[in-house]
């Protein structure tokens, strides 16, 4: 009867415990399936580039230092390089999976069909695409840029603003003398006098302003006498962007990804001051100069009208530079499908 009673009480605890492991192993994949790490429960590896710019660069490295990545299961590496351009051929050899440039890039990767897909911006830097007068010249209205020497490097975007605002207050762009000058260069010309104006971007116009330049307009804000205020003569957007083949073996981590830098941007958003000293720590800046060029930076992941348009306004203009030969549509170079998964709420476009 003992040995009944046994049987029958080691039979109960055998039936809970195998419920008890199946209950555990149920809620522990559900938390598994929550993030990016990998069926072992480890963080999901990814090499990220970027470069040393807070404009380009800002979101990975607040996602880095604060734990954003680490909290949606990814061991993120950032690899950052000196110049945006050094990062074209490591997308088109297929080392870069996952970076940070501008659409700038992506437009000309796309054009010489480079598999690449912006997933989202991260930033508009329109304000920060500048032109500058000299300290020892005049400008009284936008028609005393007619006849001036505007330094300018080859193929820079800036010249999207320059055509806009002579458009926009009648100053005959043919009546512009531009001479292709690096942005180093540019400062020197400037100070020397052999140009007038320079057309560049940060860091490049706060060294030409703290040597005596005169800011006349970006492509978000004019100073202009005849026009002073908002404009919206360039939007110029930094970006995220991976590799087709990375998007398609990787769909889940790609969003884990955008979760991750959606966290860095309200960061950023919410406290500019400790953000600038984080980026500027990380890339060996001042942290003053940092924050006066995030300052006039828009940090946000909207994947919304104004992007698809500016991006289109941006390829047609690269095309009739010369820098591509023919125009790629948008959507074989973007996709905003893990966003819409992610974040539906950054998504406004069809």
């Amino acid at each position: 009867m003992k040995n009944t009673k046994l049987k029958k009480l080691l039979a109960v605890f055998s039936t809970l415990a195998v419920l008890t492991v199946s209950l555990y192993g149920c809620s522990s994949s559900a938390n598994k399936a929550s993030t990016a790490s990998d069926n072992g429960g480890n963080l999901f590896e990814i090499e990220a580039y970027g470069v040393v710019d807070p404009q380009i660069s800002a979101q990975q490295i607040i996602a880095d230092k604060k734990g954003f990545f680490k909290e949606e299961g990814l061991k993120v590496t950032n690899k950052l390089l000196q110049s945006g351009g050094d990062i074209s051929p490591l997308i088109s050899g297929n080392t870069a999976k996952v970076s940070f440039e501008s659409t700038y890039t992506d437009i000309a990767l796309a054009a010489n069909n480079v598999d690449v897909k912006i997933l989202a911006t991260m930033a508009n830097i329109g304000d920060t695409q500048c032109v500058v007068a000299g300290k020892n010249v005049t400008i009284n209205s936008a028609k005393d840029i007619e006849g001036k020497k505007i330094g300018i490097a080859s193929g820079a975007g800036v010249l999207i603003a320059i055509r806009n605002m002579c458009k926009d207050l009648g100053v005959d762009i043919n009546k512009i003398q531009f001479v292709i000058l690096s942005p180093s260069e540019q400062i020197s010309a400037l100070e020397r006098g052999d140009i007038d104006i320079m057309a560049c971007w940060e860091p490049w116009v706060t060294n030409a302003l703290d040597t005596g330049g005169k800011l006349l307009f970006s492509g978000l804000h004019s100073y202009l006498p005849e026009k002073t205020g908002s404009v919206d003569w360039l939007n110029f957007h930094t970006t995220l962007q991976v590799t087709g083949d990375f998007l398609k073996n990787n769909p889940k981590q790609a969003e884990a990804l955008l979760k991750a830098l959606a966290k860095a941007t309200d960061y950023i958003n919410k406290n500019p001051e400790e953000s600038a000293k984080i980026i500027a720590t990380e890339l060996n800046l001042d942290s003053n100069k940092v924050q006066k060029i995030m300052a006039k930076n828009v940090y946000t992941m909207k994947f919304d009208k104004s992007f698809v348009d500016s991006s289109n306004v941006m390829a047609q203009f690269m095309n009739e530079t010369g820098n591509i030969k023919s125009v790629p549509k948008f959507d074989s170079y973007a996709d905003y499908t893990p966003l819409k998964n992610a974040l539906p709420e950054l998504v406004t476009v069809d």
